[in-house]
């Protein structure tokens, strides 16, 4: 299982390994890694886009991070999988910090402020330090504060008066 943190700076933890920093190759296939977690599924033309750089680009930087991610394994069973010209990573193999976050905010949604505390509280844990803060990109700057807003918005539960 990789488990990755985008809250705070990227890491990754997976079979007693821990990744930071330049150990994913260098700061664009750390980006790619960060934008995969992300949004899911992209397009290498979207990813190449956000990274400002070319197609070609995109790929040799997949090849990087594959490498460093997971040594000696091939790109066919990568945990990084591409299909059509999308990449993604595997749903099984990976946990992301930030889509716990949204489940968590999901399940505060609709119920009464009691109810809503515990998952509230645990989103607002995972949340304690910026999304992506060591990161100084456009992208990252606008997740940053969509997330951001997100827990603002899902801290404004007011408890519901009881008639």
């Amino acid at each position: 299982m990789f488990d990755i943190q985008l809250f705070g700076r990227v890491e990754v933890r997976t079979r007693g390994e821990h990744l930071a920093g330049r150990d994913f190759g260098g700061d664009r296939p750390r980006h790619l890694l960060a934008l995969l977690a992300l949004r899911g599924e992209t397009s290498i033309s979207e990813l190449a886009e956000l990274l400002g750089t070319s197609k070609k680009s995109v790929e040799a930087d997949l090849s990087v991070l594959r490498k460093h991610l997971e040594p000696g394994v091939s790109s066919r069973d990568s945990v990084i999988g591409i299909h059509r010209g999308r990449l993604r990573l595997d749903p099984d193999r990976v946990r992301v910090d930030v889509a716990r976050f949204e489940e968590l905010i999901a399940a505060a949604e609709g119920r009464s402020a009691a109810r809503a505390v515990k998952p509230l509280t645990a989103a607002a844990f995972l949340a304690t330090r910026p999304l992506l803060e060591d990161e100084d990109v456009a992208w990252a700057a606008e997740a940053r504060t969509a997330y951001r807003a997100k827990l603002v918005m899902a801290q404004r539960t007011e408890p519901t008066p009881v008639l």
